[in-house]
């Protein structure tokens, strides 16, 4: 009589055997990976519907830039203040990051901690020359170790090396 097996028990019956053969993950260790930071920005917006989404980051001798784009609603939606969150990572440092959000069109600040220039080319003419684009990576979503930028007005920042 002939067993069916299901994909979970299948994968598990493989990591048993992998683990007991003394088989070992290939790619980049912690040892040889380099340390990653999580930059996440959460803020309040007018209306349901607006998101966040990464754009690049800046580094000066003093400071990292996290530049984000925010994104209207498309059609209609609730007014009403709503929060929204959005993410990145880059190189570990220990300079201090500023959050710089784009396409806001509202009159009240949510955030004093968080700079609203008019564009991108605007906010990259406040760079020094000397100033160098970082490589970024997509935040994993499930990733709950990050820098967060909370719309109060503590400034409350909590960063740990991903």
């Amino acid at each position: 009589m002939a067993r069916t097996v299901s994909r979970f028990q299948f994968a598990f019956a493989i990591a048993m055997l992998a683990s007991q053969s003394g088989c070992e993950r290939s790619g980049p260790t912690s040892a040889t990976a380099p340390a990653m930071e999580s930059i996440r920005l959460i803020m309040d917006t007018p209306a349901a519907g607006w998101s966040a989404a990464p754009v690049e980051a800046w580094e000066t001798d003093e400071t990292i830039y996290c530049v984000f784009q925010l994104t209207p609603p498309k059609g209609m939606a609730a007014q009403v203040i709503t929060t929204i969150e959005s993410g990145l990572k880059l190189p570990a440092s220990p300079k201090p990051k500023k959050i710089v959000a784009l396409g806001k069109t509202w009159n009240w600040n949510p955030s004093p901690s968080i700079e609203f220039p008019k564009s991108l080319d605007a906010f990259k003419a406040t760079l020094p020359d000397n100033a160098k684009r970082i490589e970024t990576q997509p935040l994993d979503p499930a990733g709950s170790q990050s820098t967060h930028v909370f719309p109060d007005a503590q400034h409350r920042y909590v960063s740990r090396n991903a």
